[in-house]
């Protein structure tokens, strides 16, 4: 996994002060989930704190979910966590390790990587709240751009992928449409997610789309209220 040194954390937080920021919501599931692996993970914290060892002198949050099955556990919900995660960077104060890490966790998920580029690249979690919602804002125009541009179509999948998970509803739409060389795309930002019980690999790509397309409904309602 990869690495970046972020020395603006101070990690001498309780684990009951993290509770407080993030409440569990006995009605929203997901959310519930996140809740719990959050409180384990932030337990799991506190005693590296109170043991003073080499992980608790880390200012590198990539340190912490490292090997982490409550993050994996984050990550495995898919991107239905996607709404639950930014609410709470949104709505948390400042802008801590925890703030962070659910950052981590939505880009792991959507298949991204906003530092690789400049403009969209992040230190906090605020900030990378603010280059989500633009990224989200611009992908149905990107992909109708991409799908209809004169790249090759070795370069259209390449690009459609770069733009992740988040973007597949949108695929799905250009291929429903007639345009079935793009299918490419899709087992590389479906791959391992829960929300596919058929093979991605199928005989007639848009009849695939049709059995497939309203598992991406929520997801498709998610990008388009950004």
């Amino acid at each position: 996994m990869k690495k970046l040194i972020i020395g603006m954390f101070t990690l001498g937080f309780t684990a009951t002060a993290l509770f407080a920021l993030y409440p569990k919501n006995a009605n929203a599931s997901v959310e519930k989930q996140i809740d719990e692996s959050t409180n384990i993970l932030a337990q799991q914290i506190q005693t590296e704190i109170n043991n003073k060892t080499k992980l608790s002198l880390s200012s590198n949050p990539y340190d912490y979910i490292k090997d982490s099955p409550e993050y994996n556990d984050i990550v495995k919900i898919g991107y239905k966590a996607f709404p639950v995660l930014e609410k709470k960077i949104d709505d948390s104060e400042g802008s801590g390790l925890f703030d962070y890490i659910y950052a981590i966790a939505i880009e792991e998920i959507a298949k991204v990587d906003l530092k690789e580029n400049d403009s969209t690249t992040w230190t906090t979690g605020d900030e990378f709240s603010e280059k989500w919602k633009v990224k989200l804002d611009a992908i149905p125009n990107e992909v109708d751009t991409i799908a209809n541009s004169d790249q090759s179509n070795d370069d259209k999948i390449t690009s459609l992928i770069k733009l992740g998970l988040p973007a597949v509803p949108f695929i799905l739409d250009q291929i429903e449409s007639g345009k079935t060389e793009l299918f490419s795309a899709i087992p590389a930002l479906v791959t391992d997610s829960a929300n596919i019980s058929k093979s991605v690999n199928p005989v007639d790509e848009i009849q695939w789309v049709k059995d497939n397309k309203a598992e991406f409904d929520d997801l498709r309602k998610y990008v388009l209220s950004r």
